[in-house]
């Protein structure tokens, strides 16, 4: 905390009146304690008194170059010690860099569609590199170090040596986010209720991640040491990683000691931060890779799809109705690329290598595969960790279309709203590394998307298919007939045995949330190391252990168990960073080395090369702008289909051999003149994975691809404003009032049957907003509520039975293993990712019988004939308005007005303060706005 000096004299002058006070009894009493909390409260005015509530900020940093902004919500700080706890208690205030990018963030999209250049600043911060224009404080942890504060809180952190450069990345972190980095290196090790206390939450998330990464600590330090040995680029990883813990480490010692620089919850758990080790990065990035780095991994679902179907309509319709949703290669999806670049489709699959579930016993499966909420129980109420299931975004465009002639990026990873956030913002400049972004705490050894010196970059998920599910043919060693519960498994001719071990964790607490920390007995004259073991020494619970039996094959954990034609399996999980989550070091390393990247767009290309986790990534410098996929991605036997279980028996295993670089979807500087991607598929004849059936003919990118297309065929030369209003327009759109509901209004035509005007007045308010773009914006008027607030209720209330019209009865009642769609509704921000929206619009264009590029093999919604598909939209549009009656106890249209609020963005607490909610907008978490120009 940099506190000025008036407050230094104040809190000496408290501090001494609070030794006095307890040295003036031995056995401090309750009085002397409320005394003592006392001093503490008024204290914590004091030291509170420079910081600001969060407020309209201009960014007024000015360092190496115009043409580089970013924006982080909520803010750079992420500790609160006990003194701003209470001090928010209060007065309701928060530190000042703990939430000030919020306003700049969320009052974007109340600004757009027409954001000028000059008020950029207003809603981004300027992201330069070199020391900043505004400097708040500068210190020197160590000898050749220098960390320097900006007027947002971002460190620049300047080493002479790299030892000290990443010692320094290393101290900046835990200054900003140690306890978050607990909880996530305790999350990855399984151990949460170790540390957060014992509940049913902390405990399911736990058997949550030992699903996904079940390793024991010697499986962590082998994953350090095989980086170590992998030449000289591999020690110096292991160096860097060895002075960030150092960094840390410092920062844990100093806070071991001082009120001021230890993160409150640690207080409300009676805990104190343990020395952190180079393992503890291989914990967070297994749970950070298992969650943004993987795809595919869902067989068991598509097959249970297929059965079904296959079970009501015979074998050949039924597939042939599965391959309409599977949209595996759907030539229409919306592509990244326009080159193609096939992976991962199957010739003739051998028939005996698919291991379909039985009908009766797959739910029981699959209830086992279930994931966690990712709700924990923390000192201070929950820790919500929930994600969006894929995120982020981004749209580049080549310098000929835009006014000054350089290319202009708007891009970055929409990671969720956290408080506080995931990701942590620096610049870092050393021998080897000179760049400026974000990496997620904990993990961030360098810089994972961000700008060099004269370019950017960032990334999308990508979800490509390198996680399998392998059906294991149980066995009992003596020969005898194996259940359900056997631990033996057939594995080329020989019945071997599941590794086995028992996975404990030593509880003490149990989780429960600080009540009433003002109530709290804390004395000042003492050191929280001193407090908190005084209190650990006199609690009188016991230790008690938690047991979690994990199970491992040959290809990974072992997750469930099921049957195949009536016979015991177990379903084990192949992932192909299995075993080497920190093994893209390498990449971003080489990023973030200023030599490395001297060759532009081709060494970002070889950079990425060197990532293994399923990324998008993009590159944008003064010249070119460029994409580039990554990913440890298998190449599969032949004779398997990779939308379907496989028999782990060995003859069907992987080849050994992965996609090389040259085959990874890439371009630069396209034809179109832009990249666009939001999540959308990759290249033509890049094989959508196992689990996505999406990537059909609507996809998100759409609402950021058609805006940029006619923006460029307009011939108006693009400003980075113009890009940016682009991106905020689309994300404010309501993807079926843009792709799906203009189909459907075609066919409900304009006039409701029998003159109903219930039915009349909505089908109007529905052609009004898809009219106008299909937003959920407050933009005309301005005035709290959403434009159109009726229409979107209506359109909301709509899909669920316009979606059973068309595919109930013609489905007799099977659902594809999909949601029925992603609304905003779920506060997460992200939305439209996944859902009916394009089986929709496919089957209705083909009832209009306008041209499908690829179209299904049969037409759903009134079996093809227009008027019967008419009377089904009607009938579901009526059935809609019944709902809105109910919801709203009103049979007036006027009265359903769709509350803004139900979709706000609700900033999950991961510590002890919460933040109010956004408005909504679907919008990166980390957002770049780039026009390289010169920087020299």
């Amino acid at each position: 905390m940099n506190l000025p000096w008036e407050v230094t004299v104040g809190m000496g002058v408290l501090l001494s009146l609070n030794f006095l006070l307890m040295g003036c009894f031995r056995k401090p009493s309750t009085l002397t304690r409320s005394l003592s909390m006392t001093l503490i409260l008024v204290l914590s005015a004091l030291m509170i008194l420079p910081s600001a509530e969060a407020a309209p900020v201009h960014s007024t940093q000015k360092g190496d170059g115009d043409g580089f902004f970013n924006i982080l919500p909520p803010g750079q700080e992420g500790r609160i010690n006990l003194f701003e706890y209470l001090w928010f208690q209060m007065s309701k205030k928060y530190p000042r860099h703990y939430n000030d990018q919020v306003h700049m963030y969320d009052s974007l999209s109340k600004r757009a569609p027409d954001l000028t250049e000059s008020e950029l600043p207003q809603y981004f911060k300027e992201a330069s590199m070199g020391t900043p224009a505004k400097v708040e404080k500068t210190y020197s942890p160590i000898k050749n170090l220098t960390i320097t504060r900006d007027n947002f809180g971002v460190p620049h952190i300047r080493g002479k040596t790299r030892k000290a450069t990443f010692f320094g990345v290393g101290y900046a972190t835990a200054e900003d986010r140690l306890f978050l980095m607990d909880v996530l290196r305790h999350l990855g090790r399984g151990r949460l209720s170790e540390f957060l206390g014992e509940s049913e939450s902390n405990k399911e998330m736990d058997r949550n991640q030992l699903k996904n990464a079940p390793y024991k600590e010697s499986d962590l330090t082998d994953q350090i040491r095989r980086i170590c040995e992998q030449g000289s680029e591999g020690e110096e990883i292991c160096r860097d990683i060895k002075a960030y813990m150092e960094g840390v480490n410092a920062y844990i010692d100093k806070a071991r000691w001082n009120w001021t620089l230890l993160p409150v919850e640690y207080l409300g758990l009676m805990k104190l931060p343990q020395k952190w080790k180079p393992e503890d990065a291989v914990a967070i990035a297994s749970f950070v890779g298992g969650l943004f780095g993987k795809g595919g991994g869902r067989e068991l679902e598509s097959a249970q799809f297929l059965a079904e179907l296959q079970n009501e309509f015979g074998k050949k319709e039924g597939r042939k109705i599965w391959a309409d949703f599977r949209s595996a290669n759907d030539r229409e999806a919306p592509v990244t690329t326009v080159r193609p670049f096939p992976y991962n489709n199957p010739g003739n699959i051998d028939q005996a290598s698919v291991a379909m579930p039985d009908l009766s016993t797959v739910n029981q499966t699959l209830n086992q595969l279930k994931n966690s909420d990712m709700i924990a129980d923390g000192p201070f109420g929950p820790i919500n960790l929930r994600l969006p299931k894929s995120m982020s975004n981004a749209i580049l465009v080549v310098g000929n279309h835009t006014r000054k002639g350089n290319p202009i990026a708007v891009f970055g990873p929409q990671t969720g709203y956290f408080n506080p956030q995931l990701l942590l913002e620096m610049d870092v400049q050393g021998p080897g590394i000179e760049a400026r972004g974000v990496g997620f705490a904990g993990s961030n050894l360098y810089i994972q998307m961000g700008r060099g010196k004269e370019f950017a970059w960032s990334a999308t998920s990508s979800a490509a298919d390198n996680t399998d599910q392998w059906i294991l043919r149980l066995c009992e060693p003596d020969g005898k007939t194996p259940s359900n519960q056997s631990t033996h498994y057939l594995y080329k001719g020989k019945c071997i045995p599941m590794e086995q071990f028992t996975h404990q964790q030593s509880i003490k607490s149990q989780a429960v949330p600080v009540k009433d920390l003002n109530k709290t007995a804390v004395s000042l004259n003492q050191p929280p190391k001193e407090v908190i073991e005084q209190q650990q020494n006199s609690s009188q619970r016991k230790k008690e252990t938690m047991d979690t039996k994990v199970e491992r094959s040959v290809y990974g954990p072992v997750i469930a168990r099921g049957t195949v034609k009536n016979r015991p399996v177990a379903i084990a999980v192949q992932r192909s960073t299995y075993g080497n989550e920190l093994g893209s070091s390498f990449g971003f390393k080489r990023l973030n080395d200023p030599d490395f990247m001297k060759g532009g767009a081709q060494s970002f290309s070889k950079a990425i090369d060197s990532i293994d986790y399923t990324f998008n990534w993009f590159f944008v410098d003064q010249t070119d702008i460029a994409y580039k996929h990554s990913g440890l991605l298998p190449i599969r036997h032949p004779g398997t289909d990779p939308d379907l279980p496989v028999w782990g028996t060995g003859e069907y295993d992987w080849t050994g051999d992965y996609l090389p670089p040259e085959k990874q979807p890439q371009e630069i500087n396209p034809k179109q003149g832009y990249f666009v991607n939001w999540n959308n598929k990759q290249a033509p004849g890049f094989r959508a994975n196992d689990a996505n059936f999406n990537y059909g003919p609507v996809f998100r990118s759409l609402t950021l691809e058609k805006r940029l297309k006619k923006a460029i065929e307009s011939d108006e030369k693009l400003t980075t404003a113009d890009m940016v209003n682009i991106t905020t327009a689309a994300g404010t759109v309501d993807l079926k009032g843009q792709e799906v509901y203009p189909y459907v209004l075609k066919i409900l035509g304009k006039q409701a049957p029998g003159n109903d005007q219930k039915l009349q007045a909505m089908r109007d308010r529905l052609a009004e907003w898809v009219k106008t773009g299909g937003y959920r914006r407050d933009i005309a008027p301005r005035d709290g509520q959403y434009d159109n607030a009726t229409a979107i209720a209506i359109g909301d209330a709509f899909f669920a039975p316009l979606v059973k019209g068309i595919f109930g009865a013609p489905l007799k009642g099977i659902r594809p293993p999909v949601k029925l769609e992603d609304r905003p509704d779920q506060h997460l921000g992200s939305a439209y990712q996944e859902g009916y929206y394009p089986f929709v619009q496919k089957d209705l264009r083909q009832v209009l019988g306008e041209k499908v590029t690829d179209p299904w093999y049969k037409t759903y919604c009134g079996n093809g004939d227009r008027a019967a598909c008419r009377d089904i939209l009607w009938n579901a549009l009526s059935e809609a308005a019944a709902h809105l009656e109910k919801e709203y106890s009103s049979a007036s249209v006027d009265d359903w007005i769709y509350g803004s609020q139900r979709d706000a963005i609700r900033q999950s607490t991961l510590g002890a303060l919460s933040l109010p909610d956004m408005g909504w907008v679907n919008r990166p978490t980390f957002q770049q706005v780039v026009q390289v120009q010169s920087t020299k």
